[in-house]
């Protein structure tokens, strides 16, 4: 099988070697990552008359190209012109979770939703844990080995994708669930000195719902989320159509 892996932490990140390391030996890989930190870089692309610098990094088992954009560019920049048709595309482990809202701002996770978008099949893989060690993030990418062809098996709409984040700490249990809507991150921009703004935040978990990614992730559970791309309201467009309206 050929894989590429990428994600929005850099090509160095220990979370993405973690999981790339447990595959070079029976597949074609590699991974295509930015050359810096892209976190929440979201599915933002760089658009002409800007270029991006694409170099490979010597040093791995298997070809690693950094790529000086966001996730998004180094997909596209992967399977347009190092790396193109692959079987599958894991974006992560990301350093943090991808839990809920997490998801609209998310760079790893808007790598594999390109990838999907584009046909392919894709994995984003995130820890709820910013202090991993290279062990603990080995342990999530075992999980992901042990369980590729399952997760691989899943027959998904078009343009659909798994998001799949780990908790900290020994997981309890496996949980397929839906991704959380309620806001729990709570946005607090604050001014400083000499008009400079500062992004401020904090978690609030008091009106968690259960039966959702994030409230079982918080309860040491691995949340399996699968997500689409289509974020048309058909309950709306139905209720527009049939009733008529006219704008």
């Amino acid at each position: 099988m050929r894989i590429l892996f990428t994600n929005d932490d850099g090509y160095d990140s220990i979370g993405l070697h973690a999981v790339a390391d447990l595959f070079k030996s029976k597949h074609d890989i590699a991974v295509v990552a930015p050359d810096t930190q892209k976190s929440a870089a979201s599915h933002s692309i760089t658009l002409r008359p800007n270029v991006l610098k694409c170099r490979e990094v010597e040093g791995y088992d298997y070809k690693v190209y950094a790529v000086g954009g966001s996730p998004v560019d180094c997909l596209k920049t992967a399977v347009s012109l190092v790396f193109p048709k692959p079987d599958l595309v894991i974006s992560g482990i990301n350093n943090g979770r991808n839990l809920g809202s997490d998801v609209w701002y998310s760079g790893t996770v808007s790598a594999a939703s390109d990838a999907a978008h584009l046909g392919f099949r894709a994995i984003a893989l995130s820890f709820d844990n910013y202090c991993a060690t290279a062990d603990e993030f080995k342990l999530c990418a075992e999980f992901v080995k042990k369980n590729i062809d399952l997760l691989t098996s899943i027959q998904l709409p078009p343009k659909s994708l798994i998001n799949i984040n780990f908790p900290k700490g020994r997981p309890v249990g496996v949980k397929v669930t839906k991704m959380n809507t309620q806001v729990t991150f709570m946005d607090e921009y604050v001014f400083l000195e000499n008009n400079v703004v500062s992004p401020e935040g904090r978690r609030d978990y008091s009106a968690l719902q259960d039966d959702n990614d994030e409230y079982w992730c918080q309860r040491g559970y691995i949340t399996i989320t699968p997500l689409l791309m289509d974020r048309t309201d058909y309950s709306v467009l139905k209720a527009m159509t049939e009733d008529g309206y006219l704008l």
